[in-house]
């Protein structure tokens, strides 16, 4: 059997995404697939890191999922809110469950996009492209 290799398109200049999911599986293949697609993917599965993250990292966008073990999504939106550097960097929420609540909350942290699972990373990575040009 041949070995799969993903060819990549992202670049030293390429956006910076940290996504913040519980789930190691779903980690991997966003991080793979938004790779292909010309994104530099970070990982973390500790939602209470992602402001020590931010301030190490400076991601262009963060993607986080809303349940999370431990936390949830809207707390690490409201810590990145808290956060000098986190304040002003676009959010995307990833959730299952879709709801005019969910959507009501989002908006009031600024999230700025609210994504249903399961997509795929090619869809993701359209979404996050729409947030950064608008961003």
């Amino acid at each position: 059997m041949v070995p799969t290799q993903v060819l990549s398109t992202a670049s030293p200049r390429s956006p910076i995404v940290l996504l913040v999911d519980d789930d190691a599986d779903t980690l991997d293949m966003y991080e793979i697939g938004l790779t292909a697609v010309g994104f530099r993917p970070l990982t973390t599965r500790d939602g209470s890191s992602v402001s020590r993250q931010v301030d190490a990292v400076c991601p262009d966008v963060v993607v986080t999922d809303l349940q999370l073990q431990g936390t949830s999504g809207w707390v690490v939106v409201e810590s990145l809110r808290r956060n000098a550097k986190g304040r002003t960097i676009p959010v995307v929420l990833l959730t299952g469950s879709s709801s005019p609540q969910i959507d009501r909350q989002a908006q009031e942290l600024g999230c700025a996009a609210v994504v249903m699972k399961p997509c795929t990373p090619d869809e993701l990575g359209e979404v996050l492209r729409q947030v950064l040009t608008t961003s």
